[in-house]
């Protein structure tokens, strides 16, 4: 198995009180991770540059966990474009 090492140096999160961006920085580990173990093999794009920035995600303010769950959608289709997003 090749390993995979996702580092986010930085998450800006605005709106949301300190114990709610906790929620969201959570559900992005979860769902990060679970996309992860379940890519089955495609392509990765490799890296030339020493980081990446994710474009800005939509989801209801009200969520926490579903603004960590977006904004994991996004990271992961920079690494992955259209591979395993469930």
């Amino acid at each position: 198995m090749t390993r995979l090492e996702i580092v986010i140096d930085e998450l800006v999160v605005r709106g949301l009180r300190p114990e709610q961006a906790r929620v969201a920085a959570d559900a992005l580990e979860a769902r990060l991770t679970a996309l992860a173990e379940g890519h089955e093999g495609g392509a990765l794009l490799a890296r030339d540059e020493s980081s990446r920035r994710a474009g800005a995600v939509d989801a209801p303010a009200d969520s926490p966990a579903a603004v960590g769950d977006a904004v994991a959608g996004a990271v992961w289709g920079v690494l992955a474009p259209g591979g395993g997003r469930r």
